[in-house]
C-alpha cells in the first residue's frame, strides 16, 4: 500500500504524517513552493506577522496529541490574562462582550427586552426544516442578540453574515443542542454539567509559539522531509488497474506516480477540477462551496506613542457599518513576542468582498485609519504588511450537508479515494487536524 496526498496545507501535512507513522509509503504534492497552505509566518520590521491563524485554541484531543507528538509542548506559549476580554462595537463604542450571567444582566451590549427575550428560549418549539443561523437565532433568541453577538461572532469566524450559513452546517453545537434537549439553554446547561463530571485531557486554552503556530507547520515539514514533492502541480488523475495514476507538472516538466489510494487535501474548488474525470457529479457539487475573501493587514505601533490595549481584540457589528471586520490586539495576547504595540486588522468578508481586491497600500491606509478612529491613536504605523486571499474561507451554507454527503457516498464505493478540508469537518485548526487523524485512520483501515 502506498499513498499520494495531494495539498501540502495543515490538513495533508498531519495525514501525511500519521500514514509516515505507521509504516506507510507515503507522498505530498504541494502546487505551491511553501508548504502550510493558507498558514504563514512573516518578520516584518522584525516583529512576527502570523499569516492566517493567529492564535489557537487546544480544545480537542487531536490538537494535544499533535503537539506532544512533535515535541512541541515546551514551546507553547499560553495566552495572557490582560487578553481574556473581548470587544463588542455597539454605536462607534466598544463594549465588553459579557461572558458570565451576572454580566450579562448588566452589560450595556443588550437591551432589557433583549435580556427577557432570552427567558423564552427554553419554550420555543423546534425547527422542521434546515434554517440559516440567521433565522435559527432570531427564532430562538431574537433580532438583537443576532446583530450584536452571533453577526459579529460569524465575521471573526467565517467573515461570513448569519443570512448566508447553514445553522445545521455551520452551527453544528447549537444546532445539535436544540435537537437533543429542545433549548440551547438547556442544553448547555447539561453540557456544562457533563463537562464537569469528565474533564478532558486538554486544557482548552488559548496558545501560539514564539514563531507562531506556522512552527507546527514547518516542524511536519521537516519529519516529512524528501516526502513532500514542492511546486508540484497536479494535472490529472487516471485509474490503471487497481492503482491510481497522478500527474503532475514540475519545473516544467510533466511527471507521474502511482499509488494505491489517494488523498485529497485540496480546497473544495481545487479539489473539483481534480476530480472531474473521476466523479461529474461530486465535481460540481464541491464546486458550489463558495468561499469569503479577506484581507488582514498587520499594524505595529511604538510603545512610546500607543499604550498596550487590553483584550484579545474588537469585531464590528455589521449594523456599524465600518470598513473593517474587527482587529485582533498581538502584542497583548503574547507580549513575549513582540517590540511594537501590534494589531492584525482584518477587512473584506462576505460584507465587503470588494475591499480584498484593493491595493496593499490602500488596506494599510483604510485599517489605520479605521483603528485610530476607534481606539483613539494618533501616531502612525512603525510595522505595516498585508496579506490577502480572493478564496479564504469555505461557506457552509444551506443544502451543504446534501454537498458533503455525496463525497461520504463517493468515499464509499471508491475506497482508495479519501477527502479531507476545512469546506468538510469544520473551518478551524482544531478542527482541521482532528479531520486529518480521521482520514488518516480511514486510509489505514483499507
Amino acid at each position: 500500500m502506498n499513498v499520494i496526498v495531494i495539498g501540502g496545507g495543515l490538513a495533508g501535512l498531519t495525514v501525511a504524517y500519521r500514514l509516515k507513522q505507521r509504516g506507510i509509503e507515503v507522498q505530498v504534492l504541494e502546487a505551491s513552493k511553501a508548504v502550510g497552505g493558507k498558514i504563514g509566518a512573516r518578520k516584518v520590521g522584525g516583529e512576527p506577522f502570523d499569516v492566517g491563524a493567529n492564535t489557537v485554541l487546544e480544545s480537542n484531543e487531536a490538537v494535544h496529541k499533535l503537539i506532544d507528538e512533535l515535541g512541541l509542548r515546551s514551546e507553547m506559549l499560553g495566552a495572557s490574562p490582560q487578553a481574556n476580554a473581548r470587544w463588542i462595537m455597539k454605536n462607534g463604542k466598544l463594549v465588553a462582550l459579557p461572558t458570565s450571567p451576572p454580566a450579562f444582566l448588566t452589560t450595556p451590549l443588550f437591551s432589557l427586552g433583549a435580556k427577557l427575550r432570552l427567558l423564552r428560549e427554553p419554550f420555543i418549539a423546534k425547527a422542521s426544516r434546515e434554517e440559516t443561523i440567521a433565522e435559527f437565532v432570531t427564532r430562538r433568541f431574537g433580532k438583537e442578540i443576532l446583530d450584536y453577538a452571533i453577526n459579529p461572532f460569524l465575521i471573526g469566524t467565517y467573515a461570513a453574515k448569519p443570512e448566508d450559513l447553514s445553522a445545521h452546517a455551520a452551527f453544528k453545537v447549537m444546532s445539535e443542542l436544540e435537537a437533543k434537549y429542545g433549548s440551547v439553554m438547556k442544553g448547555a446547561i447539561a453540557r456544562a454539567k457533563e463537562a464537569k463530571q469528565n474533564p478532558k485531557p486538554y486544557s482548552g486554552k488559548m496558545f501560539s509559539f514564539a514563531g507562531g503556530f506556522y512552527t507546527v507547520i514547518q516542524k511536519l515539514s521537516a519529519t516529512l522531509g524528501a516526502f513532500i514533492e514542492r511546486g508540484a502541480e497536479v494535472q490529472d488523475i487516471q485509474r490503471e488497474s487497481a492503482q491510481w495514476r497522478v500527474f503532475y507538472v514540475q519545473q516544467n516538466e510533466m511527471k507521474s506516480l502511482m499509488a494505491t489510494h489517494l488523498v485529497f487535501a485540496t480546497p473544495a474548488d481545487v479539489t473539483a477540477n481534480l476530480i472531474q474525470g473521476l466523479d461529474k457529479q461530486v465535481s460540481e457539487a464541491l464546486s458550489k462551496i463558495p468561499y469569503s475573501p479577506v484581507a488582514q493587514v498587520f499594524l505595529g505601533f511604538t510603545k512610546e506613542e500607543v499604550p498596550q490595549p487590553e483584550g484579545f481584540g474588537f469585531l464590528v457589528p455589521e449594523k456599524e457599518e465600518r470598513q473593517i471586520l474587527g482587529a485582533v490586539y498581538n502584542s497583548t495576547i503574547f507580549p513575549s513576542r513582540y517590540q511594537t504595540v501590534a494589531f492584525t486588522v482584518f477587512l473584506g468578508g462576505s460584507r465587503k468582498p470588494e475591499l480584498v481586491k484593493y491595493s496593499d497600500g490602500t488596506l494599510i491606509e483604510v485599517a489605520t485609519a479605521e483603528l485610530q478612529s476607534i481606539l483613539n491613536i494618533k501616531a502612525r504605523p512603525v510595522v505595516e504588511s498585508v496579506a490577502k486571499w480572493e478564496r479564504a474561507i469555505p461557506q457552509y451554507r444551506v443544502g451543504h450537508s446534501e454537498i458533503l454527503a455525496k463525497v461520504d457516498a463517493l468515499e464509499a464505493r471508491e475506497k482508495t479515494l479519501a477527502f479531507v478540508g476545512n469546506w468538510r469537518g469544520g473551518i478551524s485548526v482544531p478542527d482541521t487536524i482532528a479531520q486529518a487523524e480521521e482520514t488518516a485512520e480511514r486510509v489505514l483501515a483499507q
